[in-house]
């Protein structure tokens, strides 16, 4: 294409048939497809003998022949020049979006879309995420003047966090016009994605489901890097102007309810100095990647050099020609050390367990030119692309997280289904390597699924291969002033030690002090492991919520941009009751928490995250159970927050002062 015109830069009506069809070949065709109807106002499309095949992995280009791809070029190309003749190129909402189908017809694009029939329950998420009859469909309106007298009434929410969640929630407060503060104790917006700054880290979610489902933006790249994730929660935090109530550098030590007033008071460190604020409603959204772990390794106070944790990166450390170890193989080493090995002397890569990895070819691609074209001109296209990337994982791993109790092949997989997956990723894995200790040492001896499955490009088998790079398969057991001692008694000399060792997942809102009613800590109550009904509020503590808290995380289906959003919407109809029926506070009830617990432990015994051999990070060690990840279905997840069932909760009315 570097012959022809950049077709972003040219007037669409003026390019020629030609143009714009080399443009269109960037497209994916399924989405094309649908743009097709929207451009057209003809969906008998979706009656042709053209018909894309369901998505495999991260392979969601339709399946379809050439001469089928060639016929859907030319359909789309005659389509688009027909638009814009007659739109006049314009920019407005019909140039956008084209012809809006009514509801029947969207489900029935989107089930031709997917290449699969969808439940009613997919349709409505799907309607959802789409977001084109309504632009913003989760959003919750709350009768104005129920804000207007709560506001006149001090009602106040203070959310703990700016990240992807807490930004979130501020926006939806915004928009209704309620009243809050978030404290955010670092110095900028963005929460995971301000800390860490490790050279390769990116997103592992596709960055176009990884957006607000009301967001547009047209990413750079297919997923994001860090820095591009940092700047648009910015610019989202800009556009929506709340950065003025976020409060820079202050981090919440302790929250205390006081059950007589029916508020929160929040203690917060800022600028060296302890502050307070007092809040109707609290909201935790610090998230579970949030907390640095460092393991309790002898004498790693003692390293002569320069160490560090991959989420607190010291960009000024020099690393060039330099001999750098990184302990640990999950996500922040699998991105970070294909680049040491660009740059480095030598890296020794430590591992304890070898992780699961699936092909994605482009993980690390742009989006180029021509593909930006589609995303910004093509009507409808850029939000079925979204629902592209968002319905190829959606709720499709199910039977392969399952544990089926009559299959036995020596805790390699945990089902039939579970080994089928295990075998294509192992024979993904030994395509790469010829070496066959090497091969051996990658390859994990738990099934998939049980640990985070990172996605790969080739970049990690390939560096491990470099003669510069070298994979040690066995834990650190002592740190030396010159390096670090294996559990072997291997000695490494290295200068630089990076500790790619995680966070404290397991730890929600530690290490800030909650105190509920009658005087109880949230860390006694969560005790041996923290519990909180569908991840978003706990008996005893009112008007508390968190925000991706435990069993939160999103391991076989969606994503947490999803949860959070269905979260928010949840939330935000607590708050609705709360001001509309003049609430001082309303209460999680023990009854339905518990309730919720047994159902998901019960679910949750049966997949991979709790097979015996299976070591994780989703895990509370000492007790066994699974804490992070949730075993629902985004459909089923969806369905409980969509509305708030009064029943759950015990409520006090606002006491009336004259």
């Amino acid at each position: 294409m570097s012959a022809h015109p950049d077709p972003a830069s040219s007037s669409p009506e003026a390019l020629p048939a030609a143009r714009v069809r080399e443009a269109l070949e960037a497209a994916n065709l399924p989405a094309l497809m649908m743009s097709i109807v929207h451009m057209t106002g003809d969906a008998s499309l979706l009656d042709g003998p053209i018909r894309p095949a369901p998505p495999t992995l991260t392979d969601v280009s339709g399946g379809l022949s050439e001469a089928e791809r060639e016929a859907v070029l030319d359909r789309a190309t005659e389509a688009f020049l027909r638009f814009r003749s007659e739109t006049g190129g314009s920019d407005g909402a019909h140039a956008a979006k084209g012809w809006i189908p009514p509801r029947e017809t969207l489900e029935a694009m989107m089930s031709f879309c997917a290449g699969e029939p969808l439940c009613e329950a997919h349709r409505a998420l799907g309607l959802e995420e789409l977001a084109l009859h309504d632009a913003d469909p989760r959003r919750r309106d709350i009768d104005p003047a129920a804000v207007a007298r709560a506001n006149e009434a001090g009602f106040h929410v203070v959310i703990i966090g700016a990240g992807m969640s807490g930004l979130l929630l501020a926006l939806r407060l915004a928009q209704q016009g309620i009243d809050f503060t978030v404290l955010e104790k670092n110095d900028g917006v963005g929460g995971t994605w301000f800390e860490n700054r490790y050279p390769g880290c990116r997103v592992d979610i596709a960055s176009f489901a990884y957006s607000y489902s009301f967001d547009d933006r047209v990413w750079d790249s297919y997923f994001g890097e860090h820095t591009e994730l940092r700047a648009n929660f910015a610019r989202l935090a800009r556009e929506h102007r709340i950065e003025s109530k976020i409060r820079f550098g202050a981090e919440v030590l302790r929250a205390v309810h006081d059950e007589e007033a029916g508020t929160w008071q929040v203690d917060f460190r800022q600028h060296g100095e302890v502050e307070s604020l007092v809040g109707t409603v609290v909201v935790s959204a610090v998230g579970q990647m949030n907390r640095p772990r460092l393991p309790e390794i002898e004498g790693r106070e003692r390293f002569a050099g320069p160490q560090m944790h991959t989420a607190e990166w010291n960009e000024d450390t020099p690393l060039d020609g330099r001999r750098v170890a990184v302990v640990g193989t999950g996500a922040s080493a699998f991105q970070l050390v294909p680049e040491l090995g660009k740059r480095c002397a030598q890296v020794t890569v430590f591992q304890r367990q070898p992780p699961w990895m699936y092909p994605n070819p482009g993980y690390h691609e742009k989006v180029d030119a021509a593909h930006r074209f589609c995303l910004e001109q093509l009507p409808g296209y850029a939000r079925w692309y979204r629902f592209m990337t968002i319905w190829f994982q959606l709720d499709k791993a199910h039977d392969r997280i399952q544990i089926d109790p009559d299959w036995d092949d020596g805790g390699l997989s945990c089902s039939p289904a579970n080994r089928a997956f295990r075998d294509d990723l192992v024979a993904y894995i030994h395509s790469q390597i010829e070496d066959e200790t090497l091969a051996a040492a990658v390859t994990p001896a738990y099934p998939p699924f049980g640990t985070r499955t990172l996605q790969d490009n080739g970049s990690w088998l390939a560096t491990l291969q470099k003669d510069n790079v070298a994979l040690v398969p066995e834990a650190v057991e002592e740190v030396t002033p010159d390096g670090v001692r294996t559990t072997t008694g291997r000695h490494v000399e290295v200068d630089v030690l990076v500790w790619a060792t995680g966070f404290h997942t397991n730890r929600f809102l530690w290490p800030m002090d909650i105190v509920g009613r009658d005087g109880v800590r949230l860390a006694d109550a969560w005790q041996p492991v923290p519990k909180a009904y569908l991840g978003i509020t706990v008996p005893r503590f009112p008007n508390l919520y968190c925000l991706y808290g435990p069993n939160t995380n999103v391991a076989h289906t969606g994503n947490c941009i999803m949860v959070s959003e269905f979260q928010t919407t949840y939330i935000l109809s607590c708050l609705a009751w709360m001001l509309e029926d003049d609430l001082a506070s309303i209460e999680c009830r023990a009854e339905p928490a518990e309730g919720y617990e047994a159902r998901l432990d019960e679910a949750l015994s049966a997949t991979a995250w709790a097979a015996p051999q299976v070591e994780s990070y989703y895990r509370v060690g000492h007790t066994g159970r699974v804490v992070s990840n949730m075993p629902w279905s985004m459909a089923e997840y969806r369905t409980w927050t969509h509305v708030v069932d009064r029943d759950d909760y015990a409520v006090r009315p606002r006491t009336r002062t004259t």
